[in-house]
């Protein structure tokens, strides 16, 4: 894809050549704001977070907006959530952000800004807005009501601040993230206050829809692949359009005096999500030359884009440019930056991440040697409600761990989500996008990697080390016990009383109390 906009910020940067994140995106956001492993907030769900569900990041567990306050920011929120919305405290304002400008479920329509409650022929959170079943199949609804947002039951999830807000119905979401973004740089002028924004960019989350600019479509013709829906020219042109949002970034940065004072700190949620269907929730992202994508534990799945880069003269111009390799995580951020607003305090507060500042400045590295990546157990494994009663129960699975340079992945590198065209353990290439199937699974269920000489886990040698799978597996009921704070994911399942038909037609938060 062509991102001149990102590969110079790169340049221009530090990046994290081994950042890690979760396997999907709710658990990495949690991760990100708290500085602490999903797995022990409760919200590690593989499914991410449904409509309706009263998951959330836990009331006593700082999150980075209400940890930078206590030393003069600003705090400001833009784009996606995704953690949780079931009550207004919940949300971006009840979570320590001054102003929010976005969505709070995990994806809306670029131009809609809605969310279907009820898919024609697919899934139904809530029956009642089905105005007629499938005859041949009773779980398939073939005619959803017609909500005044559109078809399929649509639900609108947009919103500043607490309010509901319709008004741009229709427009590219992109133009109103970026018209925010100026708004509160600028703002800065009256408050002079610094400022700490997280900016959750929507682009390039499924659905796929190209934006309104032709350029973005030209630049990306000779980019094939995919399905007629999820194919690459139309990501590409996505991409496209997230590059011009790094310029115009910098452009708001530089002309109301700020840039200069600004870092900025970018970090992909997960690998990309590939094209293992011609349907939702598949993409069309290539992880190459990595193996897997979103939803799994392999490197393609969990390994993250992340780079560091702005005008603060805080970050030395001698390692601009630099590539770090020490193992990092979406953990880290929330106590890194933390530091840096408090102008280096070492940071407190039972962070599992680390202040890597010395390791993206080269000054003094953390030496990481262990990683838990994925943490679960099959009771866990269930949709919304943990099943103490499923087989194993206790056994890991779906989990993965990293302790240099071996990588172990327990039980399913992925949990399945239904019939796939191209199973997702394999590889999918950059210039053709052709898929590579992956190797038979292992009948032990272990699988172990050394990333040093194998870091795209062609080869699976957890026969040749017995010793270093039993050394790792009893590190991993380390990370499921009680000890180190593991505890099962939240209720995740819509409740009746968050059907947007009760809410005017919008995905507002629905309990009180």
């Amino acid at each position: 894809f062509p991102t001149p906009n990102i590969d110079r910020s790169v340049r221009e940067g530090v990046e994290l050549g081994r950042m890690y994140a979760m396997p999907v995106c709710s658990p990495t956001r949690a991760a990100v704001m708290t500085g602490r492993y999903s797995f022990t907030t409760g919200m590690q769900h593989w499914t991410t977070l449904t409509p309706g569900s009263t998951a959330h990041v836990p009331a006593d567990t700082p999150m980075i907006s209400e940890s930078v306050k206590a030393y003069g920011y600003t705090t400001h929120a833009i784009g996606k959530w995704h953690l949780g919305a079931s009550k207004w405290t919940h949300a971006p304002v009840g979570r320590g952000f001054q102003s929010y400008l976005g969505y709070l479920q995990g994806k809306t329509d670029y131009y809609n800004r809605t969310f279907p409650s009820c898919s024609t022929g697919g899934r139904c959170f809530f029956a009642s807005n089905c105005a007629e079943w499938s005859p041949s199949n009773g779980k398939a609804c073939a005619a959803p009501v017609l909500s005044p947002y559109g078809p399929d039951a649509a639900g609108l999830d947009w919103w500043r601040d607490a309010a509901a807000a319709p008004e741009h119905f229709g427009q590219y979401t992109v133009e109103d993230y970026m018209a925010e973004f100026r708004r509160v740089v600028r703002a800065k002028a009256a408050t002079q206050k610094p400022f700490f924004i997280y900016f959750a960019q929507q682009l390039l989350h499924v659905p796929i829809e190209v934006p309104p600019e032709p350029e973005h479509l030209k630049v990306c013709e000779g980019v094939v692949g995919g399905f007629e829906q999820n194919n690459r020219t139309k990501l590409c042109a996505m991409a496209s359009r997230l590059d011009a949002t790094f310029a115009e970034v910098e452009a708001t940065l530089r002309g109301a005096g700020e840039w200069d004072k600004t870092l900025l700190w970018v970090l992909s949620d997960n690998g990309g999500m590939t094209a293992w269907a011609d349907h939702f929730p598949a993409s069309a992202s290539s992880n190459w030359p990595l193996r897997g994508g979103k939803t799994t534990l392999y490197e393609g799945g969990v390994r993250a884009v992340s780079f560091v880069y702005g005008g603060w003269a805080g970050l030395p111009s001698d390692v601009r440019g630099a590539v770090r390799t020490e193992l990092t995580h979406a953990v880290d951020i929330h106590p890194t930056l933390l530091y840096l607003a408090s102008g280096g305090r070492a940071p407190s507060g039972g962070f599992h991440g680390s202040n890597v500042w010395g390791t993206i400045t080269g000054a003094a590295p953390t030496n990481r040697t262990e990683l838990p990546l994925n943490i679960a157990v099959n009771r866990d494994l269930t949709l919304g409600v943990p099943n103490p009663f499923v087989k194993d129960a206790g056994a890991a699975n779906f989990t993965a761990l990293i302790a240099w340079p071996w990588k172990i992945i327990v039980g399913e590198a992925y949990v399945n989500l239904g019939a796939e065209v191209f199973p997702r353990g394999g590889w999918f290439t950059i210039g053709n996008y052709t898929y590579q199937p992956a190797p038979a699974r292992p009948s032990t269920g272990v699988q172990l990697f050394d990333l040093d000489t194998d870091p795209n886990e062609r080869h699976d040698v957890a026969d040749a080390h017995p010793d270093v799978v039993t050394r790792l597996t009893e590190r991993v009921a380390y990370w499921t016990s009680a000890a180190a704070g593991y505890r099962p994911p939240q209720l995740n399942v819509p409740f009746p009383g968050s059907n947007p038909r009760f809410h005017n037609w919008t995905y507002a938060p629905f309990q009180l109390l």
